[in-house]
């Protein structure tokens, strides 16, 4: 295979990596809005609210392109995304249920299955349920995009997919009410950064090219840090009487500032990668730890909920600092690496059956 069908081994650790510290994000964001609570103003829980999940819908979109020997689309199957992510999210969400009311956290989440599937973030188990569904929309879409010749025509049948999805979500989710059954409005949020994974995939080389332009890099953080600024606070930008305008911009922006966020996890990571991960090269125990956590970070999403404990205790301190940024990354980086030790030993435990591999962590080998 040539370099445009089989990417390099550094490109497969870089992406290892990009996922360990998405997840390590993922856990550090739920120390602070479960652990410790109301810090959700803080500058750097916006941060990881923006980054860590449109980097792993990005990943999930590059590799769930395939590609016959002549670039075309092929249609995917859905029987191995269905025991990797709904079986898991079908056993784990009872058991969630069940142990919540006894784990002290204050988080206003759910103790009956119901309103668990009702609601919005499924109590943070809606990422499964999403990538599946994303997955399953993206089989007809594929059938399109093989009879589409120019990359204009690909980008527009996406651009409308996109239209499609945020149309339903208005008609049939209730996100102000936390009612959306079918998760369309997750699905929708972060049906784009699929999209560009798949389009990097198939345009591989213009990516590659993009990635090493000069001034590429410049340019995605000043697109990153407006259009972060304007989807993170957007009161100071649109006024606060502007509720319904800053959903549908943000639904309008958030695209660009994903692409942009991209550029910028792949500029910083790829040479870090090849660093630690060249042919003779003996990787560092960071490069290491992250490589671990991208390989485990789904087992990691699915477990470490159970060991998340309340740290209320922590909120007037941080406040009285002004949620200074030092302070409470330390503080939820440091918590957040011992809830992850902790679920990495439960992940290998588990794996050490078939059937609680299968069940728990999606993972059958």
């Amino acid at each position: 295979m040539t370099e445009f069908e089989k990417p390099q081994r550094h490109r497969i650790e870089y992406f290892d990596l990009l996922k360990g510290i998405a997840i390590f994000l993922v856990v550090m964001g739920h120390v602070i809005t479960m652990c410790i609570r109301g810090l959700d103003a803080a500058f750097i829980f916006k941060l990881i609210e923006q980054v860590h999940m449109p980097i792993f819908f990005f990943i999930s979109g590059y590799f769930t392109y395939k590609a016959s020997a002549e670039r075309t689309f092929i249609t995917p199957g859905l029987k191995k995304r269905f025991l990797q992510l709904v079986v898991p999210f079908l056993v784990i969400t009872p058991m969630w249920v069940c142990y919540f009311p006894h784990s002290k956290l204050l988080s206003p989440l759910s103790d009956n299955l119901p309103d668990l599937y009702r609601s919005v973030w499924k109590d943070g188990y809606w990422f499964t349920l999403c990538l599946f569904e994303m997955c399953a929309l993206y089989m007809p879409l594929s059938l399109m995009l093989q009879r589409i010749k120019s990359v204009v025509g690909k980008v527009a049948v996406l651009m409308a997919a996109y239209g499609v999805l945020i149309s339903l979500m208005v008609c049939f989710a209730d996100v102000p009410g936390n009612v959306d059954y079918a998760g369309l409005s997750l699905l929708a949020r972060f049906f784009p950064a699929f999209a560009i994974g798949v389009m990097a995939h198939h345009l591989h080389q213009g990516y590659q090219a993009l990635l090493h332009r000069s001034g590429t890099f410049a340019v995605a953080l000043v697109v990153f840090a407006g259009t972060f600024y304007c989807v993170a606070y957007p009161w100071d930008v649109w006024g606060a009487d502007s509720a319904e305008l800053w959903a549908f911009i943000s639904l309008a922006i958030t695209p660009v500032m994903h692409f942009s966020l991209f550029i910028i996890a792949i500029t910083l990571v790829m040479p870090w990668s090849e660093k630690e991960f060249g042919p003779e090269a003996k990787p560092s125990v960071v490069a290491r730890y992250f490589r671990l956590l991208g390989n485990e970070s789904l087992g990691i999403y699915l477990l470490h909920y159970f060991f998340l404990f309340p740290l209320t205790g922590l909120q007037d301190p941080l406040k009285e600092m002004g949620l200074a940024f030092v302070p409470l990354t330390v503080t939820a980086a440091s918590v957040a690496f011992c809830i992850i030790g902790v679920t990495l030993l439960v992940v290998y435990a588990l794996k050490r059956n078939k059937i609680t591999a299968l069940l728990l962590l999606g993972t059958w080998k």
